[in-house]
């Protein structure tokens, strides 16, 4: 929520001050003075929150509760005459002395603040009867008739018995019924007969009058058309000591209600209003609103309640007669800022001999002339389009006189100067400066600027103040006014004050408008309004018009309208095609940024996922600061995202998706969606062993994007792949440079594990298992016989390969390919550290079932034959280098830490050959070939 200061000081009463003003991305607080006394109260409705200030009351005499003890009897029963003393007597009789003093401390009454129950009391009369209800405190309340049943509604907790109706008026009320709302008590009558109801506050009671005469005098409330902050049409209705704004189901009518309820004096609706969107109610009290569209709002603001709707309401604008008050007064007070008849006279043809007699007037003119003949000069430059020449002598003169800085004038013109020669910002500087900035020809030059950068609501706000002078001036800077304000009535959809200004804009003489702009507004007016097959028949004869920026716009809002209104007539590459043309023959402003943004929704929805994302590229490169740029640039960063996780990533090719990721980076998402494509796609480049590549892209996160946790356990998959690349050098130094001390405990033990597979890796094998000692589990036993392998320790390596194959020789089922290459392994380290009775136990245990393997020749071979031959040592040379132990532990560790893990790589060998003369293993000399 934005909340402007300077209007929120403005509002506030006297005694109340602002203190410190607070805005972040959740929520806004303020901090503010009150006097000591007062109470403070708030209630919320859909649009906004009310903080009600209540001033203490003032107590008119002494209370039963307050006066001292004795004194109570002397208070119910009034002393007479005879037994008063006699200066009271002479007091009494003697009217103009003081009287009696009374005791200055006065105790407020004490209310419970639980719920009470309300009393109800009635009373008939001749000509009617009234209901009251007495509230145990001040209570809020509406009343109106829905559908010939009078409603009553109370903001209250306190409560009200249905069965109290029974006995009251019987002979002017039917039915009685009491419902419960929300946060408000409603009571519905029948009456007996049609009479007139008025409800009266008297304190914390109301009393319903059915056809008495009238007590008091109740308000009636005058509904007034206005604008928000956003420059939107709404309906205020003054309405002081409001409770809230309530939404009540459909009742007798079958209608829902918007229900404003007050507390005293009676405000009443005099009359029923009627308008396009709602109706109000006739009511005793309060506010009831009908609503017609479903997207009414009504909201409670200071001292009044607000009727809008997200476009604004569709009524005309009741500020004709207001602002032409307010522009008289000040006419009256001060001379125009731009005189009509002045800045006609100025308008010459030989623009050169005038501005050479100017000239030679300022070179002429004393120095206490001087600031004069340059004003003048600037003026004539002004007045016949030569801002640039104008600027010039405007500039010097400020310089050189420090008292024309403060004048309105030199001020305007500064501000006209810089609208002409489209510096809007800088135009909106010189019209905010003090001596100007609350005039209201002023707000109308400064509309015109901020109607340019796209400040639609603010302008129309300051268009409209200024209405009379509007009509006043020439009709050419009428032209430019105008169009100006139709375009910002269009785009906050105030279609009444758009149909009107687009009047006005061809009622002006040929030659200042030009035709196809005017006939571009209508287009957009029919579009607008709801009219697609008259939008449309506009747009196109406009495709080929002699203005780009006409033919452009055209162009645009015809695809836009063709895709919502899914029309035949324009296919999807039809709108492609002209959106391709505008994007190339207009560049500049929103025009094209809304041209890129709808290219790149239809490149998304036809899969043309590089055009798309460079489109996004154009807008970001072109213009960087744009808002539509960074909305465009989330909508292609949510769409990367959807392309490179789920479903979307099986669907695109691998090879397309790593082109579209290496080019497209920027629109990679940060934070843990970020993270999961990173993964994905890492996964992807290790399934096409480009392990170099997925190195790359996870370093990249880790040095650019991520911190904390996420940062190490982006490091952990580095590491792994490192370590698959045969780096361990590189894995070690990702872990140790995001070594954190609080991290998960899964997280914790999969970077020891990769850590401790590095080091074996680098041949230090003590430090590895050292860093083991204390972990447990099958991937650890996996990573452990590993590092004895890697080591060369053939004893501890086939021991551990054996411990981990258990009671796997048992039984009658085969061998796992896994256990078998345990076998061999264990097979191999025990020959190789001479090992013979580790070795026969082995063949004891595992002869059978390996004789029934295709890997029985080799076990055979490696557990029997004479390894005494030159042949056999390199026999079993290869063997062991054949042995792929890392892919055995990747599958491990992938098993047991899969978050922290990626694609472990398939690297197949091509099956060895057999050579001639060679032993009876010659047909499986190495251990078989496996798909890790």
């Amino acid at each position: 929520m934005t909340v402007e200061p300077a209007a929120l000081k403005r509002a506030l009463p006297d005694g109340v001050a602002l203190l410190s003003q607070e805005t972040d991305e959740v929520a806004t607080r303020l901090e503010l003075s009150i006097p000591k006394d007062w109470q403070v109260r708030n209630f919320q409705d859909e649009d906004g929150l009310t903080v009600d200030l209540l001033r203490p009351t003032k107590t008119n005499g002494p209370t039963l509760a307050s006066l001292p003890e004795g004194m109570d009897a002397a208070v119910k029963a009034p002393p007479t005459p005879a037994s008063l003393p006699a200066a009271a007597v002479a007091s009494a009789a003697t009217p103009d002395r003081q009287p009696a003093t009374v005791p200055a401390a006065v105790a407020a009454p004490v209310i419970d603040p639980a719920p009470q129950a309300v009393k109800i009391e009635a009373a008939g009369t001749a000509q009617g009867g009234h209901i009251d209800f007495r509230f145990p405190r001040m209570t809020g309340a509406a009343a109106f008739v829905d559908a010939g049943i009078v409603t009553l509604v109370f903001d209250t907790r306190d409560t009200i018995n249905p069965a109290d109706f029974k006995t009251i008026l019987p002979q002017l009320v039917e039915d009685a019924t009491v419902t419960r709302e929300g946060k408000v008590t409603l009571v519905r009558l029948r009456l007996a007969s049609q009479q007139l109801t008025r409800l009266i506050d008297d304190g914390p009671i109301w009393s319903l009058s059915l056809g008495e005469p009238q007590k008091k005098t109740a308000t009636p409330v005058a509904p007034r058309r206005t604008v928000d902050e956003r420059g939107q049409t709404i309906l205020a209705v003054p309405l002081s000591g409001m409770t809230g704004v309530h939404w009540l189901e459909p009742g007798p009518s079958g209608t829902p209600l918007a229900v404003a309820t007050a507390f005293g004096p009676a405000r009443v609706t005099a009359k029923p209003y009627q308008f396009v969107e709602f109706n109000l109610l006739q009511t005793a009290h309060g506010l009831a609103v009908a609503p017609r569209a479903d997207d009414l709002v009504v909201r409670a603001a200071a001292d009044q309640a607000q009727i809008g709707r997200a476009g604004g309401l569709t009524v005309t604008l009741d500020v004709a007669a207001e602002a032409q008050s307010d522009t008289s007064q000040t006419a009256a007070a001060q001379p125009p800022l731009l005189d009509p008849e002045q800045w006609n006279k100025l308008h010459v043809d030989t623009v050169r001999d005038g501005a050479r007699a100017l000239l030679r007037d300022v070179a002429d003119a004393s120095r206490g002339r001087k600031s004069e003949a340059r004003l003048a000069l600037a003026r004539f430059y002004a007045a016949n389009g030569l801002m640039a020449e104008a600027n010039g002598p405007l500039s010097v003169m400020m310089a050189d006189d420090p008292a024309m800085r403060n004048q309105r004038e030199p001020l305007f013109l500064k501000g006209l100067i810089a609208v002409r020669m489209h510096r809007n910002q800088e135009a909106i500087t010189a019209f905010d400066a003090g001596p100007i900035k609350e005039d209201v020809e002023a707000g109308l030059w400064r509309a015109l600027p901020e109607q340019r950068l796209g400040r639609n609501a603010q302008a129309l706000i300051g268009f409209r103040r200024a209405e009379a002078i509007l009509d006043r001036y020439p009709p050419e800077i009428q032209a430019e006014l105008r169009f100006a304000k139709a375009r910002a009535a269009l785009a906050t959809q105030d279609l009444t004050v758009a149909e009107r200004e687009i009047e006005k804009l061809s009622d002006l003489p040929r030659g200042l408008v030009d035709p196809e702009k005017l006939a571009l507004l209508r287009a957009i007016l029919d579009d607008v309004s709801g009219r697609p097959e008259a939008a449309l028949n506009g747009y196109k004869p406009l495709f080929e018009a002699h203005s780009r920026p006409v033919a452009s716009e055209a162009q645009l809002r015809a695809v836009k309208l063709a895709q919502v209104e899914k029309r035949p007539d324009m296919s999807s590459d039809e709108a492609i095609a002209r959106l391709e043309t505008v994007s190339i023959i207009w560049r500049g402003g929103d025009l094209e940024m809304e041209a890129l943004a709808e290219l790149g929704r239809l490149y998304a929805d036809h899969q043309r996922w590089r055009d798309a994302f460079m489109v996004a590229r154009r807008a970001n490169e072109n213009y960087p600061d744009n808002p539509l740029t960074r909305r465009m640039h989330d909508e292609t960063a949510q769409r990367f995202a959807e392309l490179f996780s789920g479903r979307g990533a099986e669907q695109l090719p691998r090879i397309e998706a790593l082109a579209l990721f290496y080019d497209f980076k920027e629109f990679l998402p940060v934070g843990r969606r970020g993270d999961e494509i990173t993964r994905l796609l890492a996964d992807r480049l290790v399934e096409l062993d480009l392990l170099d590549q997925a190195s790359e892209i996870l370093r990249y996160q880790i040095e650019k994007r991520l911190t904390g946790a996420a940062r190490s356990t982006v490091a952990t998959k580095l590491a792994m792949i490192s370590l698959m690349n045969g780096k361990p050098v590189e894995a070690l130094r990702a872990l140790n440079a995001t070594r954190l001390i609080e991290l998960p405990g899964d997280v914790k033990r999969a970077r020891l594990l990769l850590e401790a597979k590095a080091l074996s890796d680098l041949s230090r094998t003590d430090q590895a298992l050292e860093l083991l000692e204390a972990e447990r589990g099958p991937e650890v036993d996996r990573l452990r016989a590993d590092i004895f392998w890697t080591g060369k320790r053939w004893r501890e390596a086939g021991e551990a390969h054996e411990r981990m194959l258990g009671e796997s020789w048992r039984g009658t089922e085969p061998l796992s390919e896994g256990e078998r290459a345990d076998v061999m392994r264990s097979a191999i380290s025990y020959v190789m550290s001479n090992e013979a009775l580790s070795l026969d136990r082995l063949r004891g245990k595992f002869a059978a079932k390996m004789a029934q393997s295709t890997d029985a020749r080799t076990f055979a071979f490696v557990t029997g034959a004479s390894r005494a031959k030159a042949s056999d040592i390199r026999e079993m040379a290869r063997a062991a280098a054949g042995s792929d132990t890392l892919t055995d532990f990747m599958t491990a560790y992938r098993a047991r830490y899969p978050a922290y893990s990626t694609t472990v790589r398939q690297r197949p060998r091509p099956e060895q050959p057999p050579t001639e003369g060679q032993t009876g293993a010659a047909d499986s000399a190495a251990p078989p070939s496996r798909q890790g």
